[in-house]
């Protein structure tokens, strides 16, 4: 946890349109930003476990005791697509393999989205590792505690992507769901998530089986299965439900391959 990573950073482009702005409001929104970093970007305590540990999600605004005006927009990418910090080090429990991916453009619109938001004085929550979540990473069950010693760094982003209907851009949208579902989506215990949380359901072609994709989106939009039955917390379907049609159906052709 206390290894420094050396991360060469790349342009990042900056936005300042309305249109833009809101697209890097809805990436906020979709991809479960605010389940750590909360809805107003001021961060939060979401784990509180005396044997997983203390975890908080950064104040991302410009008000004192966030980091925005201590970063810059590069080094901020590095943050959300590497896991590490401006000193080197890896940030605790920050899912970048969710975000790897990300292209600059999509990286360049959600900062140029934070940079925009109100100024919130808010202090650094406490992170603090406890004794069963370091043995859990240890012996690999929580990867993501230090997400970035699993994380190619020497990956070439994309500058863009073209949102469509296609397999391509459907593995783009599913790598926001890794963090929970595993990183072959099938499932199982979430990593990190105290034992009364469900286990993440199986998301691949077989776990889908009683689904179309009509009624797959129409899910995700709802928060309610094709049963009747309610989809269990952490399951974030009020930010998935974020997703664009073109993002579900690709998102869904995606799933079906697998």
């Amino acid at each position: 946890m206390n290894k420094t990573y050396a991360i060469k950073t790349v342009p990042i482009p900056k936005f300042s349109k309305p249109a833009d702005i809101s697209e890097g409001k809805r990436l906020y929104q979709s991809r479960g930003c605010g389940d750590c970093h909360d809805v107003d970007g001021s961060g939060k305590t979401f784990i509180d476990d005396p044997a997983i540990g203390t975890l908080s999600g950064s104040n991302l605004t410009l008000g004192k005791g966030g980091v925005l005006s201590e970063r810059s927009d590069e080094e901020l990418a590095v943050a959300i697509r590497h896991g590490v910090g401006k000193n080197g080090k890896a940030l605790i429990f920050m899912p970048s393999t969710d975000f790897q991916g990300m292209t600059n453009e999509d990286i360049g619109k959600l900062i140029s989205y934070l940079r925009s938001t109100p100024a919130i004085e808010k202090p650094q929550g406490d992170i603090k590792p406890g004794p069963l979540g370091r043995f859990l990473y240890l012996i690999g069950e929580i990867p993501v505690f230090v997400s970035a010693e699993i994380i190619n760094h020497d990956i070439v982003h994309l500058t863009n992507i073209k949102p469509s209907v296609s397999l391509e851009y459907g593995k783009y949208i599913a790598s926001t769901c890794t963090g929970c579902h595993g990183f072959n989506l099938k499932g199982g215990p979430i990593q990190g998530a105290p034992p009364e949380w469900p286990q993440a359901q199986d998301i691949s072609k077989n776990g889908l089986t009683n689904y179309t994709e009509s009624n797959f989106i129409q899910t995700i939009r709802s928060g309610k299965r094709p049963d009747g039955s309610k989809m269990k917390y952490p399951m974030p379907w009020q930010s998935l439900g974020q997703l664009t049609d073109t993002e579900l159906k690709a998102l869904w052709m995606y799933l079906q391959t697998i």
